[in-house]
């Protein structure tokens, strides 16, 4: 019988570049212009992007570069994102709170993080999540188990951080891209499991 699947194992990073280390440099390049491009005019997001990839992007090819530009503004450019990245947003926002148990009993939960991007909203808070070196699955039935105990840990951290406000989460495909909202009946049901999880996914 094969041995049970971590649920807490993220799915296979996509490989747009043959090596490990370029693969992952995409990832943190995409990361790093998705956190800085919205503080600048949107007019200058093109030279801006191509300059950084430029400096930051050795080994890369020019087309890889290029696709990483197009992806990135694409998000930013989509109207369908413009809360996440709107001037009540903020990146890299980290996240730092003490839960204790529900029943009482046992150590409380720990959450420590980095929210890629936490946006204040008329009707409460978005934490969004980005996915950069993955394939978006087609519905929610496809998001690893991982992605939603951290997203649900963020939430209740954030819920006990500003009580009284909605907290609303999101992963951001940038392959796509797609923006998908968990539905909170999702995230109630993962916040649940956390309590049986030995470590929280980072």
């Amino acid at each position: 019988t094969p041995p049970r699947k971590d649920p807490q194992a993220e799915p296979p990073v996509a490989s747009p570049v043959p090596s490990d280390q370029s693969r992952f440099l995409r990832g943190t390049l995409t990361h790093a212009l998705l956190q800085h491009l919205p503080a600048l005019p949107r007019a200058s997001w093109a030279a801006a992007a191509n300059a950084f990839l430029a400096a930051r992007g050795a080994g890369l090819s020019a087309a890889t570069l290029a696709s990483i530009a197009a992806e990135t503004e694409a998000v930013l450019a989509d109207p369908a994102f413009a809360p996440v990245f709107g001037p009540d947003s903020q990146a890299e926002v980290p996240v730092v709170a003490v839960i204790p148990r529900p029943d009482g009993a046992g150590p409380p939960l720990r959450i420590t993080g980095q929210l890629d991007r936490l946006a204040v909203l008329d009707d409460g808070v978005l934490i969004v999540d980005y996915k950069t070196n993955r394939g978006a699955p087609r519905t929610l039935a496809g998001v690893a188990p991982a992605y939603l105990y951290q997203l649900a840990a963020y939430r209740l951290a954030l819920q006990d951080i500003v009580p009284g406000k909605p907290v609303r989460a999101a992963l951001l495909w940038t392959q796509g891209p797609h923006l998908m909202e968990i539905p909170n009946e999702i995230l109630d049901s993962a916040t649940k499991d956390l309590w049986q999880l030995d470590t929280l996914p980072s």
